[in-house]
């Protein structure tokens, strides 16, 4: 998931240097058809952004299974009732 902030940064630096106001600020707003239209003017790739997406659904993922590896689906001893 770090990979793919640090990717979203590189894209949104890339739009505000070719002119696109507030694209620092929008937070989960930014759209990324905008970098799309305009990445073949500046021969930029497309298919960071395409990498970028895979890696927050792994990031995702992986964080989701780590919880469960971490913490269990098993109760802890101290939550059972007392007969």
């Amino acid at each position: 998931m770090g990979t793919a902030a640090i990717l979203d940064t590189i894209f949104r630096m890339r739009m505000a240097r070719a002119g696109q106001p507030g694209v620092l600020v929008k937070g989960g707003a930014f759209n990324y058809a905008e970098y799309h239209k305009i990445r073949s003017e500046h021969g930029w790739p497309g298919w960071p952004v395409y990498l970028m997406w895979a890696l927050i659904i792994c990031g995702i993922g992986l964080l989701i299974a780590g919880f469960f590896i971490h913490f269990g689906t098993q109760p802890n001893s101290g939550s059972q009732l007392i007969r």
